[in-house]
């Protein structure tokens, strides 16, 4: 979180909302109060503010209603409900108005902050790619590195799909792989760069939310739907792409409705009468084989030779082997600069290590393995013993992290997320000397997360010297 953003609190006044407001000041954001609906109305309006934490019972409304004029705005807040029985109907209502999460009163301050701190900063990253958007002219292409026969061949299609503006085109590939990077590549490249590129990853909605953010809804959709409905991703992308990953998980309803989208170029906002026209191309990725699902019942058929006119097949990590160390320069490089460290490459044995590895996570586990190796780094250049390379290790059979024998050699024993962030806490916490401050701005993470991991981690002051981690 930087300091320039802003919180609104809508909320009873008491010493509750008193507590929640220092802390937020705590951690360096502006902090408005506002008692009612009526009140938190103005402020939305006047501040504009990155964040929003309100009540869902008001004293003249419901919070719903201050919910689904913010999620309307262009640059909506990252919105925070709190409910008496997050079980109740307010809760759903609020949740498909916009709120990213509704908290259970009373509420620690800590876990307001613990749920807002990444939100607001993924938040900070979207407005300011969009401002470099803007004032570029156009989207930014994403570079893709690599020389090898098989990344050629991504690059051949691409140029292809890019020249043919209004194809439907399927990419498909194990997790990891870059489909995404591949298809903001196609668009930026075409006729559409200069329009909307609008994604949305298919599985991670239910049903009803994954209808309402594709198609729109009309006023009185459902209860607590916007006065005013809401455009959806379809209407929003008009003129460019809608890229749509994970499109396998998508529920045959679903299906049915985009099918007739890609057929005639309309559809109808849920709730809504009347047909919406748009110009979009789209793009669909997903890491299974959709013939496979096609064959099972349970993709449609005809939905897929709908999407598969121009397919692109997305090769692993492995199947090409010389663009490691290439895209591990690139992306070593990259987190230099954001981490301000002095790395500049890799050492021989480094590298070896790196192009044998089996790379289950293909590129994406290879950027994580480089963002390690910067923060752990204590040189220019990156050693075999940087490298977090074991294989994965089932949770159930994952065994403790052996103690760090010094600042710089991390002993993984797995490559569970949970042990590598148990670890990488430690090491900081050593070289810091349990200094709390310095630490967490090491992590990248506010004091109060910090003392939340530290409590659940078992890394407590009084085991510094020898720390247990139960993982």
């Amino acid at each position: 979180m930087t300091p320039q953003q802003s919180i609104l609190i809508v909320q009873t006044p008491g010493v509750v909302r008193a507590n929640l407001a220092a802390a937020l000041r705590a951690e360096g954001l502006r902090v408005s109060e506002a008692d009612d609906l009526l009140a938190g109305g103005r402020l939305l309006s006047e501040e504009a503010p990155d964040g929003l934490v309100t009540e869902i019972r008001l004293a003249d409304g419901t919070g719903a209603e201050l919910i689904a004029r913010a999620a309307a705005r262009e640059d909506a807040p990252v919105i925070v409900a709190l409910a008496d029985k997050p079980e109740t109907r307010e809760t759903v209502v609020a949740l498909r108005s916009g709120a990213l999460d509704v908290l259970e009163r009373p509420c620690a301050p800590e876990r307001v902050l613990a749920t807002l701190q990444p939100a607001l900063l993924e938040r900070a990253r979207r407005m300011h790619r969009k401002k470099n958007e803007a004032r570029a002219g156009t989207p930014q292409r994403p570079s893709i590195v690599g020389e090898s026969p098989a990344i050629k061949h991504v690059l051949e299609q691409v140029a292809r799909a890019a020249a043919a503006v209004d194809t439907t085109v399927l990419i498909q590939g194990d997790s990891g792989t870059g489909k995404e990077l591949v298809a903001r590549a196609i668009h930026c490249d075409g006729r559409r760069g200069e329009r909307p590129f609008m994604a949305i990853n298919c599985a991670a909605l239910n049903e009803s939310l994954l209808e309402a953010e594709l198609f729109g809804y009309e006023k009185g959709a459902f209860t607590g739907a916007m006065g005013t409905g809401r455009k959806g991703l379809f209407e929003a992308a008009d003129g460019g792409t809608v890229f749509l990953d994970e499109i396998g998980e998508m529920s045959a309803g679903l299906q049915a409705k985009l099918l007739r989208v890609l057929q005639e170029n309309s559809f109808k906002r849920v709730g809504g009468t009347s047909d919406v026209a748009v110009d979009i191309r789209i793009i669909a990725a997903t890491n299974r084989d959709l013939w496979e699902e096609v064959l099972s019942s349970r993709f449609r058929k005809d939905l897929y030779f709908r999407l598969n006119v121009l397919p692109v097949r997305m090769p692993t990590l492995v199947e090409r082997r010389e663009d490691i160390a290439p895209m591990a320069q690139h992306f070593l490089e990259h987190f230099a600069r954001a981490l301000r460290k002095p790395v500049q490459g890799l050492s021989a044995e480094a590298r070896r290590m790196l192009e044998e590895h089996t790379w289950p996570g293909n590129v994406r586990e290879l950027r994580n393995v480089c963002e390690y190796a910067v923060i752990v780094c204590d040189g220019v250049q990156v050693e075999p013993r940087h490298l977090a390379l074991a294989e994965p290790v089932p949770m159930e059979k994952a065994t403790p992290v052996a103690p760090v024998e010094n600042n710089t050699t991390l002993a993984l024993r797995d490559r569970t997320l949970r042990s590598m962030e148990v670890e990488l806490i430690r090491v900081v916490l050593e070289e810091t000397r349990f200094n709390i401050a310095r630490a967490s701005r090491e992590l990248g993470i506010n004091r109060s997360t910090l003392y939340n991991k530290m409590k659940d981690y078992g890394l407590c002051r009084e085991e510094r010297r020898e720390l247990k981690v139960g993982v």
